[in-house]
């Protein structure tokens, strides 16, 4: 099976690709940036941009990709703030040049778009685990374009008769995520302790807030389970653990796994209470549909991507 990434680059865009090379699959791996020009048979980099119509249209036309999984987008909620009309180009309006591309081209794909929990937004604030069928009160540009995003995919599956998935993908985290997420973030700053570059004290706002978080490992595996499944109309799809986690438990944990001895601080100036305290998604529905379990366990998660902090840490920095 022949699958195009948009957005492949990306810390899950990369995570995948390897995933599905390693199941046989035959990857088009598109990216705005080509580091390696170099393909391998079963995978093959292409320039593809989703606001470039032309590049689109070249990459369906030449390649014919039986299923598409769109990752390509302005994924941070705080510069969503700073560049909202980018961010809705991109998480918008690429998705739809795909879709019209999609139906001139190869109206017979599997399209899955990857949209997110902030999707919900105020929803969550009646403390309930969120399932698919809850309304959505998104609160920022991010989140209220991967609404209109998944949306658009919905009503153009009803209207042109398209397989169209739409997937609101909870925390991730792993080896490779870049800065800017609290886990990677924990991680960074415990092993630029360890290293001696940074004073041995973590600075905190509130850690009382619980999120669902999911291994970057069973991740791929879900969205590769989703893409080989023969159900049609499944419409909206959470990605998740189902299991509430206070961030405060996740930084105690990463401290045990230290090399050196850390203070938390708690940072009076970064103390402003969670607008929603329980931020967490039922998997009720992916479990049905694909018989989907999380197979890593959360610690394990925690200490392999401390590790790939520990490995890679002069390489971010430089």
């Amino acid at each position: 099976m022949r699958v195009l990434i948009t957005g492949s680059g990306g810390f899950v865009g990369s995570h995948l690709t390897q995933k599905l090379l390693d199941e046989g699959y035959e990857v088009i791996a598109g990216s705005t940036v080509l580091t390696e020009k170099k393909s391998k048979s079963n995978l093959k980099k292409v320039y593809l941009n989703v606001n470039d119509k032309d590049s689109i249209e070249e990459v369906l036309r030449k390649y014919n990709p039986e299923g598409i999984i769109n990752l390509a987008a302005q994924s941070s909620v705080a510069k969503s703030w700073e560049i909202p009309e980018e961010t809705l180009l991109v998480n918008v309006l690429g998705t739809l040049n795909i879709i019209n591309s999609m139906c001139k081209n190869t109206p017979y794909a599997k399209f899955i778009n990857i949209g997110s929990s902030e999707e919900y937004g105020l929803t969550a604030k009646n403390g309930e685990y969120l399932t698919e069928i809850m309304p959505c009160l998104p609160q920022n540009p991010y989140a209220t374009s991967k609404l209109s995003a998944g949306q658009l995919a919905l009503q153009s599956a009803k209207k042109h008769g398209l397989n169209i998935l739409h997937v609101r993908a909870f925390n991730h985290f792993g080896p490779g995520q870049r800065l800017g997420f609290v886990v990677s973030d924990f991680a960074s700053q415990i092993v630029n302790i360890e290293k001696g570059k940074s004073p041995s004290v973590i600075n905190v706002g509130d850690l009382s807030a619980q999120r669902d978080f999911l291994y970057i490992k069973d991740l791929v595996n879900a969205y590769t389970l989703l893409l080989e499944s023969k159900k049609l109309d499944l419409g909206i799809v959470n990605v998740c653990s189902g299991v509430p986690r206070k961030i405060e438990d996740i930084l105690k944990y990463m401290i045990t796994q230290s090399k050196r001895e850390i203070t938390v601080n708690l940072d009076s100036t970064k103390l402003r209470p969670s607008d929603v305290p329980f931020f967490v998604g039922s998997n009720g529905k992916i479990k049905e549909t694909v018989e989907w379990e999380s197979t890593v366990e959360f610690n394990d998660g925690l200490e392999l991507t401390i590790e790939w902090w520990r490995q890679n840490l002069l390489y971010e920095k430089g």
